[in-house]
Protein backbone atom coordinates (compact mmCIF):
# COMPACT_ATOMS: atom_id res chain seq x y z
CA UNK A 1 0.00 0.00 0.00
CA UNK A 2 1.11 3.59 -0.62
CA UNK A 3 2.44 5.90 2.07
CA UNK A 4 -0.91 7.65 2.53
CA UNK A 5 -2.04 4.55 4.40
CA UNK A 6 1.05 4.09 6.53
CA UNK A 7 1.28 7.78 7.37
CA UNK A 8 -1.84 7.54 9.50
CA UNK A 9 -1.84 3.99 10.82
CA UNK A 10 0.85 1.63 12.02
CA UNK A 11 -0.80 -1.77 12.44
CA UNK A 12 2.20 -4.13 12.48
CA UNK A 13 2.13 -4.51 16.24
CA UNK A 14 -1.11 -6.46 16.06
CA UNK A 15 0.42 -9.07 13.78
CA UNK A 16 3.68 -9.58 15.63
CA UNK A 17 2.44 -9.67 19.22
CA UNK A 18 2.98 -12.96 21.06
CA UNK A 19 0.28 -14.95 22.78
CA UNK A 20 -0.05 -14.67 26.55
CA UNK A 21 1.27 -17.48 28.68
CA UNK A 22 -2.05 -17.77 30.54
CA UNK A 23 -5.21 -19.38 29.18
CA UNK A 24 -6.79 -17.40 26.38
CA UNK A 25 -10.16 -15.74 26.94
CA UNK A 26 -12.44 -15.86 23.91
CA UNK A 27 -15.71 -13.97 23.73
CA UNK A 28 -18.08 -12.81 21.01
CA UNK A 29 -19.13 -9.16 20.92
CA UNK A 30 -22.80 -8.28 20.37
CA UNK A 31 -22.04 -7.46 16.72
CA UNK A 32 -20.41 -10.86 16.18
CA UNK A 33 -16.78 -9.81 16.30
CA UNK A 34 -14.47 -12.21 18.11
CA UNK A 35 -12.86 -10.79 21.25
CA UNK A 36 -9.53 -12.45 22.12
CA UNK A 37 -8.07 -11.51 25.49
CA UNK A 38 -10.22 -8.38 25.44
CA UNK A 39 -9.23 -7.32 21.91
CA UNK A 40 -11.75 -7.17 19.08
CA UNK A 41 -10.32 -9.34 16.31
CA UNK A 42 -11.21 -10.03 12.69
CA UNK A 43 -10.17 -13.67 12.27
CA UNK A 44 -7.72 -14.82 9.56
CA UNK A 45 -6.99 -18.54 9.35
CA UNK A 46 -5.89 -21.56 7.35
CA UNK A 47 -7.33 -25.05 7.26
CA UNK A 48 -3.85 -26.40 6.64
CA UNK A 49 -1.99 -28.08 9.49
CA UNK A 50 1.46 -26.70 8.66
CA UNK A 51 4.24 -29.08 9.60
CA UNK A 52 7.37 -26.95 9.16
CA UNK A 53 8.44 -23.96 11.22
CA UNK A 54 9.35 -21.82 8.20
CA UNK A 55 5.81 -22.01 6.86
CA UNK A 56 4.33 -21.26 10.27
CA UNK A 57 6.62 -18.26 10.61
CA UNK A 58 5.62 -17.06 7.14
CA UNK A 59 1.88 -17.25 7.80
CA UNK A 60 2.21 -15.65 11.23
CA UNK A 61 4.29 -12.81 9.80
CA UNK A 62 1.70 -12.31 7.06
CA UNK A 63 -1.13 -11.97 9.58
CA UNK A 64 -2.77 -15.38 9.77
CA UNK A 65 -3.54 -16.23 13.38
CA UNK A 66 -5.41 -19.55 13.31
CA UNK A 67 -4.63 -22.97 11.82
CA UNK A 68 -6.06 -26.46 12.07
CA UNK A 69 -4.54 -29.00 14.46
CA UNK A 70 -5.33 -32.67 15.00
CA UNK A 71 -6.17 -32.44 18.68
CA UNK A 72 -2.72 -33.15 20.09
CA UNK A 73 -1.40 -30.97 22.87
CA UNK A 74 2.07 -30.88 21.36
CA UNK A 75 0.63 -29.33 18.20
CA UNK A 76 -0.93 -26.55 20.24
CA UNK A 77 2.40 -26.16 22.08
CA UNK A 78 4.07 -25.59 18.73
CA UNK A 79 1.50 -22.99 17.67
CA UNK A 80 1.91 -21.19 20.98
CA UNK A 81 5.65 -20.87 20.38
CA UNK A 82 4.89 -19.20 17.04
CA UNK A 83 2.32 -16.85 18.57
CA UNK A 84 -0.63 -18.51 16.84
CA UNK A 85 -3.88 -20.21 17.71
CA UNK A 86 -5.39 -23.52 16.68
CA UNK A 87 -8.79 -25.11 16.42
CA UNK A 88 -9.71 -28.70 17.17
CA UNK A 89 -12.49 -30.70 15.55
CA UNK A 90 -14.69 -32.67 17.92
CA UNK A 91 -15.44 -35.33 15.34
CA UNK A 92 -18.55 -37.45 15.77
CA UNK A 93 -18.31 -37.11 19.57
CA UNK A 94 -20.44 -33.96 19.34
CA UNK A 95 -23.44 -35.99 18.05
CA UNK A 96 -25.12 -37.42 21.14
CA UNK A 97 -27.90 -39.10 19.14
CA UNK A 98 -25.69 -42.23 19.05
CA UNK A 99 -23.48 -43.91 21.67
CA UNK A 100 -24.23 -41.09 24.09
CA UNK A 101 -22.29 -42.39 27.09
CA UNK A 102 -19.16 -43.13 25.08
CA UNK A 103 -19.31 -39.81 23.26
CA UNK A 104 -19.78 -37.85 26.47
CA UNK A 105 -16.60 -39.49 27.76
CA UNK A 106 -14.82 -38.50 24.52
CA UNK A 107 -15.86 -34.87 24.97
CA UNK A 108 -14.83 -34.90 28.65
CA UNK A 109 -11.40 -36.30 27.79
CA UNK A 110 -10.94 -33.82 24.95
CA UNK A 111 -11.72 -30.83 27.16
CA UNK A 112 -9.59 -32.18 30.01
CA UNK A 113 -6.64 -32.62 27.65
CA UNK A 114 -6.89 -29.43 25.60
CA UNK A 115 -9.42 -27.02 27.09
CA UNK A 116 -6.92 -25.10 29.21
CA UNK A 117 -4.32 -24.64 26.47
CA UNK A 118 -3.63 -20.95 25.71
CA UNK A 119 -3.30 -21.69 21.97
CA UNK A 120 -6.77 -23.25 21.70
CA UNK A 121 -9.19 -20.71 20.22
CA UNK A 122 -12.33 -22.60 19.16
CA UNK A 123 -13.82 -26.06 18.85
CA UNK A 124 -15.09 -27.11 15.43
CA UNK A 125 -17.85 -29.65 14.82
CA UNK A 126 -17.77 -32.09 11.87
CA UNK A 127 -17.29 -30.31 8.55
CA UNK A 128 -20.36 -29.98 6.30
CA UNK A 129 -22.38 -32.26 8.58
CA UNK A 130 -25.77 -31.31 7.14
CA UNK A 131 -24.75 -31.55 3.48
CA UNK A 132 -22.98 -34.88 3.97
CA UNK A 133 -26.27 -36.53 4.97
CA UNK A 134 -27.59 -35.73 1.49
CA UNK A 135 -24.32 -35.95 -0.41
CA UNK A 136 -23.72 -39.52 0.74
CA UNK A 137 -27.00 -40.56 -0.90
CA UNK A 138 -26.23 -38.81 -4.15
CA UNK A 139 -22.66 -40.05 -4.55
CA UNK A 140 -23.71 -43.60 -3.69
CA UNK A 141 -26.44 -43.49 -6.36
CA UNK A 142 -23.95 -42.24 -8.96
CA UNK A 143 -21.53 -45.09 -8.23
CA UNK A 144 -24.40 -47.55 -8.21
CA UNK A 145 -25.56 -46.44 -11.66
CA UNK A 146 -22.05 -46.88 -13.06
CA UNK A 147 -21.95 -50.42 -11.62
CA UNK A 148 -25.35 -51.24 -13.13
CA UNK A 149 -24.35 -49.87 -16.55
CA UNK A 150 -21.20 -51.97 -16.41
CA UNK A 151 -23.30 -55.04 -15.59
CA UNK A 152 -25.62 -54.27 -18.54
CA UNK A 153 -22.63 -53.98 -20.90
CA UNK A 154 -21.24 -57.29 -19.70
CA UNK A 155 -24.55 -59.21 -19.90
CA UNK A 156 -24.76 -61.56 -22.87
CA UNK A 157 -28.43 -62.46 -22.48
CA UNK A 158 -30.41 -59.88 -24.47
CA UNK A 159 -33.59 -60.51 -22.49
CA UNK A 160 -31.79 -59.90 -19.20
CA UNK A 161 -30.09 -56.85 -20.64
CA UNK A 162 -33.43 -55.37 -21.76
CA UNK A 163 -34.93 -56.08 -18.32
CA UNK A 164 -32.07 -54.35 -16.51
CA UNK A 165 -32.19 -51.42 -18.91
CA UNK A 166 -35.95 -51.09 -18.37
CA UNK A 167 -35.53 -51.06 -14.59
CA UNK A 168 -32.75 -48.49 -14.83
CA UNK A 169 -34.86 -46.23 -17.04
CA UNK A 170 -37.77 -46.61 -14.62
CA UNK A 171 -35.53 -45.72 -11.69
CA UNK A 172 -34.19 -42.67 -13.54
CA UNK A 173 -37.73 -41.52 -14.25
CA UNK A 174 -38.70 -41.73 -10.58
CA UNK A 175 -35.51 -39.83 -9.66
CA UNK A 176 -36.27 -37.05 -12.11
CA UNK A 177 -39.80 -36.72 -10.70
CA UNK A 178 -38.50 -36.57 -7.13
CA UNK A 179 -40.37 -39.76 -6.22
CA UNK A 180 -37.55 -41.02 -4.04
CA UNK A 181 -39.43 -43.87 -2.38
CA UNK A 182 -40.30 -45.54 -5.70
CA UNK A 183 -36.84 -44.67 -7.01
CA UNK A 184 -35.31 -46.61 -4.14
CA UNK A 185 -37.76 -49.52 -4.44
CA UNK A 186 -36.89 -49.86 -8.12
CA UNK A 187 -33.20 -49.60 -7.36
CA UNK A 188 -33.56 -52.31 -4.70
CA UNK A 189 -34.99 -54.65 -7.34
CA UNK A 190 -32.29 -53.64 -9.79
CA UNK A 191 -29.54 -54.23 -7.24
CA UNK A 192 -30.91 -57.67 -6.39
CA UNK A 193 -30.92 -58.69 -10.05
CA UNK A 194 -27.39 -57.34 -10.47
CA UNK A 195 -26.13 -59.28 -7.45
CA UNK A 196 -25.44 -56.13 -5.41
CA UNK A 197 -26.05 -55.93 -1.63
CA UNK A 198 -29.27 -54.28 -0.38
CA UNK A 199 -29.46 -50.50 0.09
CA UNK A 200 -28.52 -49.40 3.60
CA UNK A 201 -30.44 -46.77 5.52
CA UNK A 202 -27.70 -44.13 5.38
CA UNK A 203 -27.90 -43.90 1.56
CA UNK A 204 -31.68 -43.52 1.26
CA UNK A 205 -32.58 -40.09 -0.06
CA UNK A 206 -36.22 -40.59 0.92
CA UNK A 207 -35.28 -40.53 4.62
CA UNK A 208 -32.36 -38.10 4.45
CA UNK A 209 -34.35 -35.25 6.02
CA UNK A 210 -35.32 -37.47 8.97
CA UNK A 211 -31.69 -38.44 9.47
CA UNK A 212 -30.55 -34.83 9.23
CA UNK A 213 -33.08 -33.78 11.87
CA UNK A 214 -31.89 -36.56 14.17
CA UNK A 215 -28.29 -35.46 13.59
CA UNK A 216 -29.14 -31.81 14.27
CA UNK A 217 -30.83 -32.73 17.54
CA UNK A 218 -27.87 -34.89 18.56
CA UNK A 219 -25.39 -32.15 17.72
CA UNK A 220 -27.44 -29.61 19.67
CA UNK A 221 -27.31 -31.86 22.73
CA UNK A 222 -23.59 -32.32 22.22
CA UNK A 223 -23.12 -28.57 21.85
CA UNK A 224 -24.84 -27.87 25.17
CA UNK A 225 -22.85 -30.63 26.85
CA UNK A 226 -19.57 -29.28 25.46
CA UNK A 227 -20.43 -25.72 26.52
CA UNK A 228 -21.13 -27.01 30.02
CA UNK A 229 -17.71 -28.67 30.07
CA UNK A 230 -15.96 -25.68 28.50
CA UNK A 231 -17.85 -22.37 28.47
CA UNK A 232 -14.67 -20.49 27.53
CA UNK A 233 -14.30 -21.48 23.87
CA UNK A 234 -16.81 -20.88 21.06
CA UNK A 235 -18.07 -23.71 18.87
CA UNK A 236 -17.76 -23.23 15.10
CA UNK A 237 -19.78 -24.98 12.39
CA UNK A 238 -18.82 -24.93 8.70
CA UNK A 239 -21.40 -25.78 6.02
CA UNK A 240 -21.18 -26.67 2.37
CA UNK A 241 -22.63 -24.10 -0.08
CA UNK A 242 -25.87 -26.07 -0.20
CA UNK A 243 -29.19 -26.69 1.57
CA UNK A 244 -32.03 -24.31 2.42
CA UNK A 245 -32.00 -21.52 4.99
CA UNK A 246 -34.43 -23.55 7.13
CA UNK A 247 -32.19 -26.63 7.10
CA UNK A 248 -29.12 -24.55 7.89
CA UNK A 249 -30.92 -22.76 10.72
CA UNK A 250 -31.73 -26.06 12.43
CA UNK A 251 -28.04 -26.95 12.56
CA UNK A 252 -26.91 -23.42 13.36
CA UNK A 253 -28.51 -23.71 16.80
CA UNK A 254 -25.66 -26.08 17.69
CA UNK A 255 -22.86 -23.54 17.22
CA UNK A 256 -21.69 -20.09 18.29
CA UNK A 257 -20.11 -19.32 14.90
CA UNK A 258 -21.33 -20.47 11.48
CA UNK A 259 -20.06 -20.23 7.93
CA UNK A 260 -19.57 -22.09 4.70
CA UNK A 261 -16.93 -22.85 2.11
CA UNK A 262 -17.34 -21.50 -1.42
CA UNK A 263 -14.80 -21.95 -4.22
CA UNK A 264 -16.12 -20.33 -7.44
CA UNK A 265 -12.93 -19.91 -9.50
CA UNK A 266 -13.00 -20.18 -12.46
CA UNK A 267 -16.22 -18.20 -12.44
CA UNK A 268 -19.38 -19.99 -13.63
CA UNK A 269 -17.50 -23.24 -14.31
CA UNK A 270 -16.87 -25.01 -11.00
CA UNK A 271 -20.41 -26.02 -10.01
CA UNK A 272 -19.51 -25.24 -6.40
CA UNK A 273 -22.32 -22.72 -6.13
CA UNK A 274 -25.80 -23.99 -6.90
CA UNK A 275 -27.27 -20.50 -6.60
CA UNK A 276 -28.32 -18.58 -9.69
CA UNK A 277 -25.12 -16.62 -9.06
CA UNK A 278 -22.17 -18.86 -9.92
CA UNK A 279 -19.76 -15.96 -10.36
CA UNK A 280 -17.17 -14.66 -7.88
CA UNK A 281 -19.90 -12.74 -6.06
CA UNK A 282 -21.37 -16.06 -4.93
CA UNK A 283 -19.00 -15.54 -2.00
CA UNK A 284 -21.00 -12.53 -0.84
CA UNK A 285 -24.28 -14.28 -1.58
CA UNK A 286 -23.37 -17.25 0.61
CA UNK A 287 -22.15 -14.93 3.36
CA UNK A 288 -25.62 -13.40 3.42
CA UNK A 289 -27.22 -16.87 3.49
CA UNK A 290 -25.13 -17.85 6.48
CA UNK A 291 -26.14 -14.67 8.28
CA UNK A 292 -29.80 -15.39 7.54
CA UNK A 293 -29.44 -18.96 8.77
CA UNK A 294 -28.06 -17.91 12.15
CA UNK A 295 -29.16 -14.35 12.99
CA UNK A 296 -26.93 -12.51 15.46
CA UNK A 297 -24.18 -15.12 15.22
CA UNK A 298 -20.80 -14.39 13.63
CA UNK A 299 -20.05 -15.79 10.18
CA UNK A 300 -16.63 -17.09 9.14
CA UNK A 301 -16.25 -17.79 5.43
CA UNK A 302 -13.93 -20.45 4.04
CA UNK A 303 -12.41 -19.29 0.74
CA UNK A 304 -10.49 -20.85 -2.12
CA UNK A 305 -6.80 -21.56 -1.55
CA UNK A 306 -6.33 -23.96 -4.49
CA UNK A 307 -7.32 -24.62 -8.10
CA UNK A 308 -9.79 -27.41 -8.79
CA UNK A 309 -7.22 -29.23 -10.91
CA UNK A 310 -4.97 -29.37 -7.83
CA UNK A 311 -7.37 -31.94 -6.39
CA UNK A 312 -6.84 -34.25 -9.37
CA UNK A 313 -3.36 -35.81 -9.53
CA UNK A 314 -4.06 -36.97 -13.10
CA UNK A 315 -4.89 -33.47 -14.39
CA UNK A 316 -3.13 -32.63 -17.66
CA UNK A 317 -2.08 -29.19 -18.87
CA UNK A 318 -5.44 -28.48 -20.48
CA UNK A 319 -7.37 -29.37 -17.34
CA UNK A 320 -5.04 -27.25 -15.23
CA UNK A 321 -5.75 -24.30 -17.49
CA UNK A 322 -9.51 -24.91 -17.40
CA UNK A 323 -9.62 -25.46 -13.63
CA UNK A 324 -7.02 -22.87 -12.77
CA UNK A 325 -6.13 -21.25 -9.47
CA UNK A 326 -7.52 -17.85 -8.43
CA UNK A 327 -5.63 -14.77 -9.56
CA UNK A 328 -4.48 -12.15 -7.07
CA UNK A 329 -7.37 -9.84 -7.99
CA UNK A 330 -9.89 -12.67 -7.68
CA UNK A 331 -8.64 -13.67 -4.22
CA UNK A 332 -8.73 -10.05 -3.09
CA UNK A 333 -12.25 -9.53 -4.41
CA UNK A 334 -13.59 -12.69 -2.76
CA UNK A 335 -12.12 -11.73 0.62
CA UNK A 336 -13.59 -8.23 0.57
CA UNK A 337 -16.90 -9.45 -0.83
CA UNK A 338 -17.26 -11.67 2.23
CA UNK A 339 -16.26 -8.79 4.50
CA UNK A 340 -18.68 -6.19 3.13
CA UNK A 341 -21.46 -8.78 3.30
CA UNK A 342 -20.84 -9.26 7.01
CA UNK A 343 -18.19 -11.96 7.52
CA UNK A 344 -16.29 -11.67 10.81
CA UNK A 345 -13.52 -14.01 9.75
CA UNK A 346 -11.92 -15.59 6.68
CA UNK A 347 -10.14 -18.92 6.40
CA UNK A 348 -8.58 -20.66 3.41
CA UNK A 349 -8.95 -24.28 2.44
CA UNK A 350 -6.80 -26.17 -0.05
CA UNK A 351 -3.43 -24.53 0.54
CA UNK A 352 -2.02 -27.96 1.39
CA UNK A 353 -2.50 -28.77 -2.32
CA UNK A 354 -0.35 -25.92 -3.65
CA UNK A 355 3.38 -25.25 -3.64
CA UNK A 356 4.75 -22.88 -1.01
CA UNK A 357 6.61 -20.95 -3.71
CA UNK A 358 3.57 -20.69 -6.00
CA UNK A 359 1.94 -17.46 -7.14
CA UNK A 360 -1.28 -18.31 -5.30
CA UNK A 361 0.49 -18.98 -2.00
CA UNK A 362 2.38 -15.68 -2.24
CA UNK A 363 -0.83 -13.89 -3.24
CA UNK A 364 -2.59 -15.21 -0.13
CA UNK A 365 0.30 -14.14 2.09
CA UNK A 366 0.16 -10.66 0.55
CA UNK A 367 -3.59 -10.51 1.00
CA UNK A 368 -3.26 -11.58 4.63
CA UNK A 369 -0.74 -8.79 5.18
CA UNK A 370 -3.17 -6.27 3.72
CA UNK A 371 -6.05 -7.50 5.87
CA UNK A 372 -3.85 -7.63 8.97
CA UNK A 373 -2.79 -4.02 8.37
CA UNK A 374 -6.49 -3.16 8.27
CA UNK A 375 -7.21 -5.12 11.46
CA UNK A 376 -8.32 -2.06 13.52
CA UNK A 377 -10.68 -1.14 10.68
CA UNK A 378 -12.06 -4.62 10.01
CA UNK A 379 -12.62 -5.30 13.70
CA UNK A 380 -14.22 -1.91 14.42
CA UNK A 381 -18.00 -1.65 14.81
CA UNK A 382 -19.84 -0.77 11.63
CA UNK A 383 -20.53 2.92 11.11
CA UNK A 384 -24.14 4.11 11.20
CA UNK A 385 -23.64 6.53 8.29
CA UNK A 386 -26.86 6.46 6.21
CA UNK A 387 -25.16 5.85 2.87
CA UNK A 388 -27.04 5.52 -0.40
CA UNK A 389 -25.58 4.30 -3.70
CA UNK A 390 -26.83 5.41 -7.09
CA UNK A 391 -25.48 3.50 -10.11
CA UNK A 392 -25.02 5.36 -13.40
CA UNK A 393 -26.83 3.92 -16.43
CA UNK A 394 -24.76 1.36 -18.31
CA UNK A 395 -25.20 -1.28 -21.00
CA UNK A 396 -25.76 -4.26 -18.71
CA UNK A 397 -28.54 -5.62 -16.53
CA UNK A 398 -26.46 -4.95 -13.37
CA UNK A 399 -28.15 -7.73 -11.41
CA UNK A 400 -25.33 -7.34 -8.92
CA UNK A 401 -24.12 -3.95 -7.79
CA UNK A 402 -21.82 -1.96 -5.50
CA UNK A 403 -21.70 -2.76 -1.78
CA UNK A 404 -20.13 -0.40 0.77
CA UNK A 405 -19.27 -1.20 4.37
CA UNK A 406 -18.54 1.97 6.40
CA UNK A 407 -16.33 1.85 9.50
CA UNK A 408 -15.15 4.50 11.95
CA UNK A 409 -11.79 4.32 13.72
CA UNK A 410 -10.25 7.10 15.83
CA UNK A 411 -12.44 9.75 14.26
CA UNK A 412 -11.79 8.66 10.68
CA UNK A 413 -14.34 7.14 8.37
CA UNK A 414 -13.33 4.17 6.25
CA UNK A 415 -15.28 2.89 3.26
CA UNK A 416 -14.74 -0.69 2.08
CA UNK A 417 -16.18 -0.62 -1.45
CA UNK A 418 -16.81 -3.69 -3.61
CA UNK A 419 -18.26 -3.95 -7.12
CA UNK A 420 -20.01 -7.32 -7.35
CA UNK A 421 -20.84 -6.87 -11.02
CA UNK A 422 -18.37 -8.19 -13.58
CA UNK A 423 -18.02 -4.87 -15.49
CA UNK A 424 -16.91 -1.35 -14.46
CA UNK A 425 -19.47 0.89 -12.80
CA UNK A 426 -19.70 4.62 -12.12
CA UNK A 427 -21.76 5.50 -9.08
CA UNK A 428 -22.57 8.24 -6.56
CA UNK A 429 -22.44 7.73 -2.81
CA UNK A 430 -24.58 10.11 -0.75
CA UNK A 431 -25.20 10.50 2.97
CA UNK A 432 -22.24 12.61 4.09
CA UNK A 433 -24.23 15.83 4.69
CA UNK A 434 -23.89 15.72 8.47
CA UNK A 435 -20.28 14.62 8.41
CA UNK A 436 -17.41 17.06 8.90
CA UNK A 437 -15.03 15.31 6.49
CA UNK A 438 -14.16 17.02 3.19
CA UNK A 439 -12.66 14.21 1.15
CA UNK A 440 -11.72 10.55 1.00
CA UNK A 441 -8.36 9.11 -0.06
CA UNK A 442 -7.82 5.80 -1.84
CA UNK A 443 -5.28 4.08 0.46
CA UNK A 444 -3.74 2.19 -2.47
CA UNK A 445 -3.36 4.95 -5.07
CA UNK A 446 -3.46 8.12 -2.97
CA UNK A 447 -6.19 9.57 -5.20
CA UNK A 448 -8.54 12.01 -3.47
CA UNK A 449 -12.32 12.11 -3.87
CA UNK A 450 -13.95 15.36 -2.76
CA UNK A 451 -17.25 15.41 -0.89
CA UNK A 452 -19.60 17.84 -2.60
CA UNK A 453 -23.17 18.41 -1.34
CA UNK A 454 -22.77 15.34 0.85
CA UNK A 455 -21.83 13.13 -2.12
CA UNK A 456 -18.79 11.58 -3.75
CA UNK A 457 -18.45 10.19 -7.28
CA UNK A 458 -16.57 6.95 -7.79
CA UNK A 459 -15.85 4.33 -10.42
CA UNK A 460 -14.78 0.77 -9.85
CA UNK A 461 -13.63 -2.02 -12.13
CA UNK A 462 -15.65 -5.20 -12.44
CA UNK A 463 -15.19 -7.38 -9.33
CA UNK A 464 -13.05 -4.56 -7.99
CA UNK A 465 -12.26 -3.24 -4.51
CA UNK A 466 -11.50 0.24 -3.14
CA UNK A 467 -10.47 1.12 0.39
CA UNK A 468 -11.14 4.80 1.16
CA UNK A 469 -10.11 6.75 4.24
CA UNK A 470 -11.49 10.17 5.20
CA UNK A 471 -9.16 13.13 5.43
Amino acid sequence: MKSVFWKNYIFCAFVSSALPVVATTVDIAPDGMLVINGKRTFLLGLYENLQDDDSLHAVKTAGFMLTHVQGKREELDRLEKHGMYGWVNTGSAIDLSKDRAAREIQLKNMVAELGDHPALLVWEVPDEALWNVWYACMTFAEKEKKAVLQRIRETQDESEKANLRGLLDKADSYRQEGDYQNWEKTRATLREQCGLPPLSEEVLLSTAQDRSETLAAGMLEGYHYLKKLDPNHPVWMNHAPRNSIEQLALFGKAADIVGCDIYPVPSQRTGHSDLADTSLSAVGAYTLRMRLSAPNKPVWMVLQGFGWADLDPTADVKKREEQRRPTKNESRFMAYDAIVRGARGILYWGTSQIEKNSALWNDLLDLAKELAQLQPVLSAPNSTLPLNISIDPTWGSVDRSVVILPKEVDGRVWLLVVNEWREPLWFTVSGFQTHDKKAFVDVQTGKEYQIEDGKIRLSLRGNGVKILQSK
